[in-house]
């Protein structure tokens, strides 16, 4: 195994101008398309960095994301024969997840399927809408009356894991069918005229995505015939800082390497993953997704999001005493130019999230076998006007912690993934992101 190995591919890659923006080679194939999910990391670009560290240390068996978001990282990691491990506090997250990564029958699940829609298109079936919280306000009477009867089919599922697929193909119909603007993955609603000249059939969508689902799956499973024999998959709903802490779920030096993308600030203000996903599972069973899951997760539009990284809010005292100050000074300077602008409350939430980012390396440096490797995709947003150097802070964070920065390179955006609101960040949005790549010292 050699560091100065996987520092010379890399920068042999980055002889190719333009090499790591995937301009050309960011297509989401099989399960990596079955449904489409917030700032989703570019497959072949994540599939590249594990091939440069696999080929550099063939004693790597396991992957962990704790933040797995749509599962990028854990596709990928299976596709290369390990085993894969995921966190993530979203309902939606852990679905999607679990059904690509499930090894399903694909003759069952097209019978399964035939038969599903055939009872949806069936005009005898009749069933009553279904209802909750401010539903008249996100979707017409029509989308409702439509995606009422697809629900009530697919509760006649029995076999769960089967259900769990029809829910996913599901999930993004209901996305698609909202009321809610596509310009940003807050919850907005469209303007009146636009809603009222929209008429989307539900049932021809979720007919045609469940097929093409079903494909997905099976490339899938033909792609990985070897490799998905006895290997572990391990996918876990929740906080990864609870998650992490419990030795009894993840045993210390445990890990062999760590990909991920953790969000790029507090969600309210970066990426709302939770607003995103919010309506979607409104509409499916919670005890279908996950036993440790209930109402209260989704009860308000935004109760997933202020619970994820950042979202808690640490008083003053707390992040003045906090050791982060000691050690990073770019942390220490944006949070005294944003409390010297007047713009206390966005200081608090810029040093909370840091915070939290902090206590997520303390609980990796635990997991991860002396050694090994993290890599962390980063961006830096910008808050009142100023960047937020989220790939300095991190780096500092690591290096107190045990870690050593081997390497970091830039990749461009090609496209937009929304990473701010335009309102609350003065228009302006992420372009660049940063690879880091650390190694845990023995």
């Amino acid at each position: 195994m050699s560091t100065s190995d996987i520092i010379n591919d890399i920068k042999a890659k980055e002889s190719v101008p333009q090499y790591w923006d995937f301009k050309e080679n960011d297509k989401r194939e099989h399960v990596h398309s079955m449904i489409r999910y917030p700032a989703v990391m570019v497959p072949n670009m994540q599939g590249e960095i594990f091939d440069i560290i696999l080929k550099n240390d063939d004693s790597i068996s396991n992957v962990l994301d704790p933040f797995m978001g749509s599962g990028t990282i854990l596709v990928e990691g299976l596709l290369r024969g390990l085993d894969v491990y995921g966190i993530d506090i979203n309902p939606l997250s852990y679905l999607a997840v679990a059904v690509k990564l499930y090894k399903y029958n694909n003759q069952k699940l097209k019978e399964k399927a035939i038969s599903l829609i055939t009872q949806i298109k069936d005009s005898k079936i009749r069933c009553k809408n279904y209802d909750f919280d401010s539903i008249d306000k996100w979707y017409t009477k029509d989308v409702i009356k439509q995606l009422s009867k697809i629900r009530f089919c697919i509760l006649k599922e029995t076999d769960l894991k089967y259900r769990q697929f029809f829910w996913l193909t599901f999930a993004e119909i209901t996305k698609q069918a909202d009321n809610s603007r596509t310009s940003t993955f807050k919850l907005h609603i469209k303007e009146k005229e636009i809603i009222d000249n929209c008429h989307y059939n539900c049932i021809d969508a979720f007919s045609d995505k469940l097929f093409e689902n079903i494909n997905a799956v099976e490339e899938f499973a033909n792609k990985t015939k070897t490799n998905h024999i006895n290997k572990k998959i391990s996918i876990k709903y929740g906080d990864s800082l609870k998650i992490l802490s419990d030795r009894r779920i993840i045993r210390d030096n445990s890990i062999d390497l760590i990909i991920t993308s953790p969000p790029y600030g507090d969600n309210a203000t970066t990426i709302t993953y939770g607003q995103f996903s919010v309506l979607s599972l409104k509409w499916i069973p919670i005890s279908d997704i996950n036993n440790d899951l209930d109402e209260e997760s989704i009860k308000t539009l935004s109760k997933i999001d202020s619970d994820s990284l950042g979202g808690h809010k640490y008083t003053d005292n707390s992040i003045v005493s906090s050791t982060v100050f000691k050690y990073s000074e770019s942390f220490s300077n944006v949070y005294k130019e944003l409390c010297k602008d007047n713009k206390k409350d966005r200081a608090r939430k810029v040093a909370s999230f840091f915070i939290d980012i902090e206590r997520i390396i303390i609980l990796l440096h635990r997991v991860v076998k002396p050694n090994k490797y993290m890599v962390f995709t980063v961006g830096n947003r910008h808050v009142n006007k100023k960047e937020v150097p989220f790939d300095e802070i991190l780096s500092s964070i690591a290096e107190n912690y045990g870690f050593k920065v081997i390497y970091d390179f830039r990749r461009n955006i090609i496209k937009n993934k929304n990473y701010t609101d335009s309102k609350a960040q003065n228009y302006k949005t992420i372009k660049k992101e940063t690879i880091i790549v650390l190694q845990k010292k023995s």
